[in-house]
């Protein structure tokens, strides 16, 4: 496969800037602050909220299944609320609760049927036994209000399916705080009946030949995958092997490091794929020890990596003097990079990226 990947054409390179233009920009510059922008925390939550609502789009016909009202199917996308909540607060003792737990009541006033269903409920009779259960599984007290804003309608489950669904995890050998884990980070997980978790399951481990610990490790580490839209992770799993040139057990590998890969969209992926690969000349190897880079928005590892080629300093080999981690592409802060990586200013990284 990589025999025949080298015989694709090679993407043109631009000329190098030469030296006398960085030392036009980037001498006599005093450093000056600059605001930073969102820290990779930030980044990483902002994408986990958008790629959220991509599953709710994309597993509206299967997470939901188990669920019998298909008004409820209905979840997304964005519409305007037929109905505000603020004119039933003050009246609903149900309502109190919610809030006092730290639901988003604006967020359930989107999504069609969900107000409805919700003014419906009794807190102590069709709530409280619920919410004790998914404590009692391990969803912490201040996960609480997240988990049902984004899935109310674990409230239409019966209790004694999702203590067999809780069951089955547990006879599947997942750890107390696996399955605590799984849960809060995926409120959807406890939807699907045990014999379409256990078919999900096994797609992952025939795919990609892994071992039942390896199993529990995927879905521990990133569960949202294991009920993400299978149409898609196959697409992804042709691109990583086939377009990409990964051979299965390097794909195994990225699978478990970084499962998210197989979330993101695919043209994304691909286009990433061939900026590191065929521009930067990155090989599987190298990206196989930093999988992170498939994850890292483009222009930054365009930016990253150009202003280090400006400068004179792209050096990503270990074995020679003045060594660039690739990692410094996709980790840290603006100035954190062009301070500690390259060694510059952000006047100076500020003027180079006018140039773009």
């Amino acid at each position: 496969m990589r025999s025949i990947l080298r015989s694709i054409a090679k993407i043109g390179i631009p000329a190098r800037s030469g030296p006398s233009l960085a030392r036009q920009l980037c001498t006599k510059v005093a450093t000056v602050p600059t605001n930073a922008q969102h820290n990779a925390l930030q980044r990483y939550e902002d994408d986990l909220q958008n790629e959220f609502h991509q599953i709710l789009r994309e597993e509206r016909q299967s997470v939901l299944d188990p669920v019998a009202d298909p008004m409820s199917l209905e979840v997304f996308p964005n519409t305007r609320p037929a109905f505000n909540f603020a004119a039933y607060v003050n009246k609903s003792p149900t309502l109190q609760q919610l809030v006092s737990l730290g639901v988003e009541l604006h967020k359930l006033e989107k999504r069609k049927g969900i107000a409805q269903f919700v003014l419906g409920l009794d807190f102590d009779r069709d709530m409280r036994n619920h919410i004790r259960f998914l404590a009692d599984v391990g969803v912490p007290a201040g996960s609480l209000g997240e988990f049902l804003t984004k899935n109310p309608l674990i409230f239409k489950e019966d209790l004694g399916d999702l203590e067999t669904r809780v069951n089955y995890l547990q006879s599947k050998r997942f750890l107390p705080e696996e399955i605590a884990r799984i849960v809060t980070k995926n409120p959807f997980w406890l939807m699907l009946n045990t014999k379409r978790i256990d078919r999900r399951l096994g797609y992952f481990q025939k795919t990609f030949a892994l071992e039942g610990s390896e199993v529990r490790a995927l879905s521990t580490k990133q569960p949202r995958l294991i009920t993400y839209n299978l149409e898609h992770v196959r697409k992804n799993t042709f691109t990583v092997q086939e377009e990409m040139g990964f051979e299965k057990e390097e794909v195994k590998q990225l699978l478990l490091s970084k499962p998210r890969i197989w979330m993101i969209k695919t043209e994304a992926l691909q286009y990433r794929f061939e900026y590191l690969h065929r521009r930067m000349k990155l090989s599987h190897a190298e990206l196989l020890q930093t999988p992170d880079l498939l994850l890292t928005r483009d222009v930054r590892i365009k930016q990253r990596h150009g202003f280090l080629k400006f400068l004179g300093k792209v050096q990503y080999d270990p074995k020679k003097e003045l060594y660039i981690p690739l990692k410094s592409l996709a980790e840290g802060t603006d100035e954190e990079f062009v301070a500690g990586v390259a060694k510059s200013n952000m006047e100076c990284y500020n003027r180079f990226l006018k140039t773009l």
